[in-house]
C-alpha cells in the first residue's frame, strides 16, 4: 500500500468515528433539548393541540425561535404539526397521568445516569448514589399504580405467574426492597384482599412510598417498614414475598434471603426478576452503559435466572420453576414444606 493509500484509509477510518460521534451529539442534543422544554412547560401544555401563535405566547420566544423548535421536535417523533401543535400519540402517553413509568421519571433518570457515568471516569471510588439520586431510579423502574398497570398486569403477567394471585387470596405478601412499591400497591388495588408489608431502606424514597400508599387508600392493607431488610423479624407469616434483587450489594444477599426464608411459611413462594438478560449485539452498547454504573454503585449486574436460582438454593429454598413471562424471566423458589 503506498502512503496516499495508508493516509486515505486512516481518512476513512476517522470519518467511521466522527459518524459515531455525530450520533453521541444528536443524541445528546435532543434530549438537552426535550428536558430543558419540560421544565418549562411545554410538555404538559402541548398534550392539549395549540397553535403556532398560542404556544409562542407561552413559551416567551421569538416566532421564528417556535417553529424552528417545532419542526426539531417533529423530526424526532415528540410532536405533530399542521394548523395546530401536538405531542405525538406516544408521547402524549408518556406523559399521562397514568403512565406506568412518566416522562418526568425517564427524563430525570436520563441526567442522573449522564451525571454517573461522567463521575465513572472521574472518581476511582464508588460512584455517587445520594438520597435523591435513589429516589429518581425508583421512579423510573418501579413503575406506579394506575389503570394502565393494572392492565398491563392483568392481561401479560400474572396469567404467566398464576401463584402469585392465588397466594395473595390467601396469604400475606412481602416486597422487599420495594422502591416506590409499585408492584404492591398495583396488587393491593387489583385485589382488595391484599395484606402486604413493604420494606424500604432508603428515608426519602420510603417518604414517596408512604404518599402513594396514602393517596392510593391501601395504607390499611399495605404496611411499610423503614429499615434494613436484613433486620426485619417476622417469621413463617407470609405466603408469597418479591425481592428486588437488583438492587441489593453482594454483602447483603445472602442475609436477605435467609430473612425472607424466615418470614415465608412452610410452602411460601418467593418471587425474584432476572434484570438485564445478555443482550443482542444492537443492545449491547447501552447494556454496556448500564452495567458501568450498576458495578460503580457497587451493586450485581445482571444475573440470569439460573444464577438467582441458585442463589437461592444455597440458603435453602427449593426451586419450583422458571417463568417465562412478558417482563422476563421470573424464578419462583419456595420454603420447604
Amino acid at each position: 500500500m503506498s502512503n496516499q493509500d495508508d493516509q486515505l484509509a486512516r481518512f476513512g477510518l476517522a470519518a467511521e468515528a466522527r459518524t459515531a460521534v455525530k450520533a453521541w451529539v444528536d443524541g445528546a442534543q435532543i434530549l438537552s433539548l426535550v428536558t430543558a422544554l419540560r421544565d418549562k412547560g411545554w410538555t404538559t401544555y402541548l398534550t392539549e393541540p395549540r397553535t403556532l401563535d398560542a404556544l409562542t405566547a407561552f413559551s416567551g420566544l421569538p416566532p421564528e425561535r417556535v417553529a424552528d423548535l417545532v419542526t426539531v421536535l417533529e423530526a424526532h417523533g415528540v410532536v405533530t404539526s399542521g394548523e395546530t401543535v401536538r405531542l405525538t400519540d406516544s408521547f402524549a402517553a408518556l406523559t399521562a397521568d397514568d403512565a406506568y413509568v412518566g416522562l418526568d421519571d425517564v427524563l430525570d433518570q436520563a441526567e442522573l445516569l449522564t451525571r454517573t457515568v461522567r463521575a465513572a471516569a472521574e472518581d476511582p471510588g464508588p460512584l455517587p448514589l445520594s438520597e435523591a439520586d435513589a429516589l429518581v431510579t425508583a421512579r423510573a423502574t418501579g413503575g406506579k399504580a394506575s389503570p394502565v398497570t393494572e392492565a398491563l398486569y392483568n392481561k401479560l403477567f400474572l396469567p404467566q405467574i398464576p401463584e402469585l394471585p392465588e397466594l395473595i387470596h390467601t396469604d400475606r405478601f412481602l416486597d422487599v426492597g420495594c422502591g416506590v412499591a409499585g408492584a404492591t400497591t398495583t396488587l393491593a388495588g387489583m385485589f382488595p384482599d391484599l395484606r402486604g408489608t413493604a420494606i424500604e431502606l432508603i428515608p426519602t424514597v420510603a417518604a414517596e412510598t408512604q404518599r402513594r400508599i396514602d393517596a392510593l387508600g391501601v395504607g390499611d392493607r399495605v404496611d411499610l417498614k423503614v429499615m434494613d431488610a436484613r433486620d426485619f423479624d417476622e417469621k413463617d407469616a407470609f405466603g408469597a414475598a418479591f425481592w428486588a434483587q437488583p438492587f441489593f450489594p453482594a454483602p447483603t444477599r445472602q442475609a436477605t434471603l435467609e430473612m425472607i426464608l424466615r418470614a415465608l411459611r412452610p410452602g411460601g413462594i418467593l418471587f425474584v426478576q432476572e434484570m438485564e438478560p445478555t443482550p443482542d449485539d444492537a443492545g449491547r452498547p447501552s447494556y454496556t452503559l448500564r452495567k458501568l454504573v450498576a458495578q460503580g454503585w457497587g451493586v450485581p449486574f445482571g444475573p440470569t435466572a439460573e444464577d438467582l436460582a441458585d442463589e437461592a438454593v444455597a440458603v435453602g429454598f427449593e426451586l419450583v420453576r422458571v417463568a417465562q413471562t412478558d417482563f422476563g424471566r421470573m424464578v419462583l423458589v419456595r420454603r420447604p414444606i
